[in-house]
């Protein structure tokens, strides 16, 4: 019996090229390349795992045309020498295996490129001092480089790169390539009117602006012949107020419709932060964002559509083909969080797929100095370490005690009993999850709920000893002569010892979103502006409370906190006082000092919840800490130090692989 998804498992055939489902991983670089920009293997074998996993076209992200010049991050593929050809014909080969498509997408960062990485000024439609230019100068202690114009030489020069980049791809063996025309890459910045403002033949009107664009895929049809397909990404729309919007993209795509054979559907830039979010949906945002574009432009182009951005689940993946609004769907975040996601639809077992939590633990990696991973997902990118995503099995099972059922807990528990260990989990409360559950209880966190649900039923399932209701003593982890202890106890609110802060009106906020303490009143008070205090005080908001957030510092710098939820605080008449101090909490009241002018003012408020942080819970972690031998002991999580849900998941997997 086949799959209920149908229409994802139906075969298509595009000049020749025959894709055996409609699921393409979306591009990613997840920085796995040498510093030159050559394959390596662990490159390879990170996107096996998708290939494996049943994805029908595998796509690396990001590879440079001209890597010598327009790097704009480290560790991009190169495809400006034939150096580079061996290097993609082993990725083909791995594809090929699984009959998968290898695609790579064939890009310039234009304006973006970096001088830090390349020595040399950042070219463009037109010449352009870039805001993370002048950000990344004052960092460096340099002066900022502007971006030059490029001259007519210059742009049939980067022509030709192009082309003959994608001409790499099929004499490395690939059917297909991805040429990035979005978010606000070379490609985009020549089509938008927020980069081009030229005067000649490439600026102005919109068939103008498409010249660059239409001299590259020219190129690379005669280049590359009939039977080489040509995706072509673009932003739908780039949602800055002076960028490119849909209905004139409807134009600019029906311009260039017969020189493509994919149209992949995103929108937003990656060139300011508040409109990545539009191909990069964040944990506050909803699924399926670029659908309604990519239905539009199924409508009235001829070529196929592809759509991108919150496509979470192969039943996501189903609607959109089933209803016609898409030929293709692509999704990245989700095959990262499970490889086998496509097969496990395919068995009709949708009910075993690992999440996506939209936690954004891959993206805070990569924007560092790190190689990307996955958050819910502790193997990705380890593939060295786990052949075929399989858990070595233990060499002898042992009895293993896990104490605290949060994160930590959970991805350690579950993960000794995979390799069979003997479990006891001790948790104190009458629910697994610990502070996970105040993480997902946000209405917007759908993502974080999905992935509560898939964890604790894994948990149930494969956990046979699990002790709810049963805090953990010495005596009772004694008694039960563990080989191996693991110590995920978390963390507590951290409650500053202000005056008042016992009165019984002030809560902790995780507590508010989980219903375990009443919000009285109308007037709410937030301790604390990060991204746990604007989820409170939206949640408080949209429940019809007057919000006060009072944050210490200057500014707010939960980004994706505060694009999101505090425009609707906002809108609430709620309120955000930055650079106050809370002094104390009285009924009815508190007291406040504004730390620029040293006034001090009181506030009518009726609950105050505080979201100022947590303290790792180290006075209960210190009985269980001698045991047994020490080196069979692990902290782990919060008990550690508090972080993200990502920290957890891979300290606790990372000790009980350990044992």
């Amino acid at each position: 019996m086949g799959s209920d998804c149908r229409h994802v498992f139906e075969p298509i055939t595009i000049r020749g090229v025959e894709y055996k489902n409609r699921v393409e991983l979306a591009p990613t670089s997840p920085k796995y390349p040498s510093k030159e920009g050559y394959m390596t293997k662990g490159h390879i074998e990170y996107f096996r795992a998708a290939a494996r996993g049943g994805a029908a076209i595998i796509t690396l992200g990001n590879c440079s045309v001209d890597i010598a010049h327009a790097q704009d991050e480290p560790r991009q593929v190169g495809l400006d020498n034939d150096d580079y050809l061996i290097g993609l014909s082993r990725l083909v080969d791995m594809c090929e295996r699984y009959g998968a498509q290898a695609s790579l997408e064939v890009n310039h960062a234009g304006l973006d490129a970096l001088y830090d990485f390349n020595g040399v000024a950042a070219i463009g439609p037109t010449a352009r001092l870039m805001e993370k230019e002048v950000l990344r100068a004052r960092l460096k202690g340099r002066e900022p480089v502007p971006a030059i114009e490029m001259t007519p030489e210059m742009i049939r020069d980067v022509v030709n790169m192009y082309v003959e980049g994608a001409y790499r791809c099929k004499r490395a063996g690939m059917n297909m390539c991805l040429v990035h025309g979005g978010h606000a890459n070379l490609i985009g910045q020549f089509s938008s009117p927020l980069y081009n403002h030229r005067t000649d033949e490439y600026g102005g009107s919109l068939e103008n602006r498409a010249r660059f664009c239409i001299e590259i895929l020219d190129g690379i049809r005669k280049r590359c012949g009939e039977d080489f397909v040509i995706e072509f990404r673009v932003s739908a729309d780039e949602m800055h107020p002076d960028g490119m919007h849909f209905e004139e993209t409807k134009e600019y795509l029906q311009i260039i419709q017969d020189k493509i054979d994919i149209v992949n559907v995103s929108c937003g830039l990656h060139s300011e932060y508040k409109y990545f979010r539009y191909w990069s949906p964040n944990m506050y945002m909803g699924e399926m964002i670029n659908v309604p574009y990519a239905r539009e432009l199924k409508k009235i182009l001829r070529c196929k559509v592809n759509t991108v951005a919150g496509i979470c689940d192969l039943d996501n993946a189903e609607r959109i083909l089933s209803e016609g609004w898409a030929d293709f769907v692509a999704m990245a975040r989700p095959l990262m969080a499970d490889p086998e996601l496509v097969r496990k639809y395919a068995f009709n077992r949708s009910e075993e797929r690992r999440p996506c939590a939209r936690c954004g633990y891959c993206g805070k990696r990569i924007t560092g100095i790190k190689t990307v991973a996955c958050g819910v997902n502790p193997m990705l990118g380890r593939e060295d370490e786990f052949p075929g995503g399989k858990l070595p099995p233990a060499e002898r099972p042992k009895k293993a005690v896990v104490i605290g059922s949060g994160p930590a807990g959970m991805a350690a528990a579950v993960t000794l009993a995979q390799r069979g260990h003997n479990v006891t989990l001790f948790e104190r409360e009458g629910q697994l999850g610990g502070n996970l559950n105040a993480a997902a209880a946000m209405a917007l966190k759908m993502h974080m709920k999905q992935y509560l649900r898939y964890i604790t039923r894994k948990t149930e399932q494969l956990v046979k000893d699990i002790r709810l209701n049963t805090p953990a003593t010495p005596e009772a982890v004694a008694a039960l002569e563990p080989e191996a202890i693991i110590i995920a106890v978390g963390a507590d609110p951290l409650i500053p010892p202000v005056p008042g802060a016992d009165l019984p009106h002030v809560h902790w906020a995780g507590d508010a979103e989980t219903g375990r303490c009443p919000v009285e009143g109308e007037r709410v008070a937030v301790i604390g502006g990060g991204a746990v205090g604007l989820e409170s005080a939206w949640t408080q908001a949209m429940a019809g409370k007057k919000v006060t957030v009072i944050e210490l510092t200057d500014a707010l710098t939960a980004a994706e906190a505060v694009n999101e939820l505090l425009p609707a605080v906002t809108e609430k008449g709620g309120d955000v006082l930055t650079a106050h101090r809370l002094e104390e909490i009285r009924e009815g009241s508190i007291s406040v000092t504004d730390l620029k002018t040293g006034e001090r003012k009181d506030l009518p408020c009726d609950t105050v919840l505080f979201a100022a942080g947590l303290r790792a819970r180290k006075a209960e972690a210190a009985p269980f800490r001698h045991l047994i031998p020490e080196t069979e002991i692990y902290v782990v999580g919060d008990a550690k130090k508090p972080r993200s849900i990502g920290d957890a998941i891979h300290e606790g997997f990372n000790a009980a692989v350990n044992i």
